[in-house]
Parts: structure tokens; sequence; C-alpha cells
């Protein structure tokens, strides 16, 4: 058995017999996500900064350092839902809530309307969409394929399980049927929009 599995399984067993009542861990590699759920927001806070206690103590014990200045919050809400700012404290450091936070590559915003991570990709998937045009006169279809595939596909495709049903984008699937026009030299129908 390699060490890191037996760190993870150590750790998937430990969090849960200590903090189980309070949040709910979700592990990858060496970053460790939480989820509180509590309708009431002082309920909340509590959770939040007794978790934050549980998890400092665990790390300790296992000489392991929770570095306070990576680490951020965000409460997700509803629009018509009042503001009221949520800050966990520990040691006089002030963990404040963030409204963005990329999180593996994606933009999630305290709403989920997706928005920040669709303006964030669709300079990418432009680019892809020039490429293409510039190589589609001394290109092969399959090379363009290929560029395809390598530059917009994979972008594109990245998260879209999170942000694929969101309102902006449809900005992406614009530049999607753009970037398939110039690979198959058809020209822009109004009914293909």
């Amino acid at each position: 058995m390699c060490p890191m599995l037996c760190l993870w399984l150590f750790v998937k067993v430990t969090i849960p017999l200590q903090i189980n009542s309070l949040a709910k861990p979700i592990l990858f590699a060496d970053d460790t996500s939480v989820i509180i759920c509590n309708r009431n927001f002082i309920d909340f806070s509590t959770s939040a900064n007794l978790f934050l206690a549980h998890m400092i103590k665990l790390f300790a014990a296992n000489m392991l350092v929770l570095n306070l200045e990576k680490t951020n919050i965000t409460r997700f809400i509803t629009i018509n839902q009042p503001y009221c700012a949520l800050t966990i404290i520990h040691k006089d450091k002030c963990i404040e809530e963030v409204v963005n936070l990329k999180f593996h590559g994606i933009q999630i915003d305290n709403q989920l309307n997706w928005k920040n991570h669709i303006d964030q990709i669709i300079p990418k998937l432009s680019v892809a969409c020039y490429m293409v045009r510039q190589m589609y006169h001394i290109c092969y279809n399959d090379t363009l394929q290929l560029i395809y595939f390598a530059y917009f596909h994979s972008i594109a495709s990245y998260g879209i399980i999170l942000w694929g049903n969101s309102s902006d984008s449809r900005k992406i699937f614009t530049l999607q049927k753009r970037i398939i026009r110039i690979m198959m030299a058809a020209h822009p129908s109004k009914n293909f929009m």
C-alpha cells in the first residue's frame, strides 16, 4: 500500500468520526472542501467556527498545518436572501467570506449563476475559433478536428455538468456553432442559431 493511500484512508476514516455531525468533508488530493448546511445563520456560523477548530486540532495531531491564508469561505445564497457577513476567527486570524472563488479551474460565485466562469473561458474559446479559421486553408479536416478537440472541446466541456444549464451558456454554444461552421465551410443561417 502506498503512503498516500494510507494517509487518505486515515483522513477519510478519522474526519467523519470527529465532525460528521457538523459538516460533510470532501477530499481531493491535498485539498479538503467542506459543505456545511443550516438554514439558521447563527447556527451556521457556530458550526463553521466549531468545524474549523476541530480541523485545526486534527491537523495539529497529525503534524500538519492548515494554511488559513489559502482558506476560503463562500456561502451559497439566493438573490432575495438578506446578506449577513460571515466571519470566522481563529487565533486573531480572520477568514472572511468571498463572493467568487476558483475551485479546480472552475469559477464559482455565491449565487451559482456561472457568469464569471463563462466570461473567463470565452476568450480562450474565441482564440480556438481564430486558430481553426487561420488553419482551414492549409490543413485537412482531420487536423482541424484535432485542433477543435484540443483547444475548444477540452475547455468547453470541463465542468459543463455544473455550468451547462446556465443562461449564459448560450454564448459558449454560439461559439461552438461558429467553429463547426468554419470547419465544415458552412455559411451562417438564421435557422442555425
